[in-house]
């Protein structure tokens, strides 16, 4: 059976799989437009939850305070990350038990992005630090409820054969999303609450496409089973000892994006602080880095996904990325000027898309119980990559802090260790035995 009619994307379901059940459920085929929206919808949820955490969020709390803007940005993002901690795997399991006559998925992700987009707005007109933190943290759950939803498309619809390529398309998506909104802080300044008004309006036109027509069957009570206390304390566990393959891949995961987040965080203050930019000028070298990344990301996304399906191999290609973001880091360790961090930008940037283009696809054939609890497997999944958020801007004051002297930290010791963490997570995901 092809996924596709008019001569689009034609690739075989494994008979008894999700896809399949769903395909002949809905009678949704996966071809090239479906695809298309659904990337088209991730990019769109991307744009209004990573601009404020990657270039807006910052500058607003420079805005509000700006003598002690480190502790109060690691405030603000702890805060709004431990929301997203609980949210994506929470909604997730809310999510596959949903009977809704709308479907399974759609309510979460509209209803997601809609409050979600109210609550940046608000950060625009938050007047002190802990408004602010508050309207944050609830961006981020309504966010992350419509990442639950949206990610557990993949396993639930997608062919195993052209999972590689669809995760590749994913693994840029954030990226896409960031230098969108960046380009649009740079073209409608950062006085007004614009900066927070423009991201989230084009995240909804991206992701209504994709709400609109996705195809589901309604589920019964008896179908997906009740919801009391152990499936919201469930939400947040998949056992480590039982399922073996994707607690490595979990780990490695985390340890990569914790590298990451150390790198994101605080690009902001680093080229403050150490290359002598300030807060009226770092939003034009931020949106060059930003732009950088993600061509490097999008290149290397696209063509790691698109190679872990033709060799049918996905563990190479997240061990090589997690060791070239170790290069990376190691470069803006000891940048002196623009041109070499923006080569350590580059370069990491490549390693993001190469890990991203294939750790979904790699995840989606490691998930427990997809037939039924995909998205709560890829919200507990995706707690690698939120968890770190909240861990960055803990750890980073103490790096900061080692042998720092005034005013600046150190920001090579922060860099060292995220380089030190890249090469753990090459370690963890070598130690998956169910997945070449």
């Amino acid at each position: 059976m092809n996924t596709a009619s008019s001569g689009a994307i034609a690739e075989p379901v494994v008979p008894g799989s999700a896809p399949e059940v769903n395909m002949q459920l809905t009678g949704q085929r996966i071809d090239g437009w479906f695809i298309a929206r659904y990337i088209a919808a991730l990019i769109g949820v991307w744009t209004a939850l990573v601009t404020p955490a990657s270039v807006t969020l910052s500058i607003r709390v420079g805005q509000l305070d700006p003598d002690g803007k480190a502790s109060s940005l690691a405030f603000v993002a702890s805060v709004g990350a431990a929301g997203a901690l609980i949210a994506n795997p929470l909604f997730g399991a809310l999510s596959d038990r949903s009977v809704s006559r709308f479907g399974q998925r759609r309510p979460y992700i509209i209803g997601g992005v809609v409050l979600g987009s109210l609550a940046v707005i608000g950060i625009g007109f938050a007047p002190s630090i802990p408004t602010l933190a508050l309207g944050w943290a609830l961006a981020q759950i309504a966010f992350n409820a419509a990442v639950a939803a949206l990610v557990a498309v993949l396993p639930e619809r997608v062919p195993t054969l052209l999972r590689g390529r669809v995760s590749g398309f994913m693994g840029m998506t954030p990226q896409v999303g960031v230098v969108g909104g960046t380009f649009l802080i740079q073209f409608i300044g950062t006085d007004g609450v614009w900066m927070f008004f423009a991201p989230v309006l084009i995240g909804l036109a991206l992701v209504l496409p994709f709400t609109l027509t996705l195809r589901e069957a309604p589920k019964t009570r008896e179908q997906v089973g009740k919801v009391d206390w152990r499936v919201v304390l469930g939400a947040l566990w998949v056992n480590p000892v039982r399922h073996r393959d994707f607690a490595f891949t979990w780990i490695g995961r985390f340890l990569a994006w914790l590298s990451l987040y150390l790198l994101t965080t605080y690009k902001t203050y680093f080229l403050i602080d150490r290359l002598g930019y300030t807060t009226d000028t770092v939003a034009g070298i931020l949106f060059d880095a930003m732009l950088l990344l993600a061509g490097c990301l999008a290149v290397s996304s696209i063509l790691g996904g698109w190679l872990s399906d033709r060799i049918g191999r996905r563990k190479p290609f997240v061990v090589a990325a997690s060791l070239l973001f170790c290069v990376g880091m190691l470069v803006v360790a000891f940048a002196d000027h623009v041109g070499h961090f923006l080569v350590g930008i580059a370069i990491a940037g490549f390693a993001q898309g190469l890990y991203m283009g294939v750790d979904y696809a790699l995840v989606a054939e490691v998930l427990p119980d997809q037939q039924s609890e995909a998205a709560k497997g890829m919200g507990v999944f995706n707690l690698s990559s939120t968890m770190p958020q909240t861990l960055a801007p803990i750890i980073a004051p103490a790096l900061l802090a080692i042998g720092a002297s005034g005013d600046t930290g150190n920001y090579t010791a922060l860099y060292l260790v995220a380089a030190a963490l890249a090469v753990a997570g090459a370690g963890s995901i070598q130690l998956v035995k169910g997945v070449k």
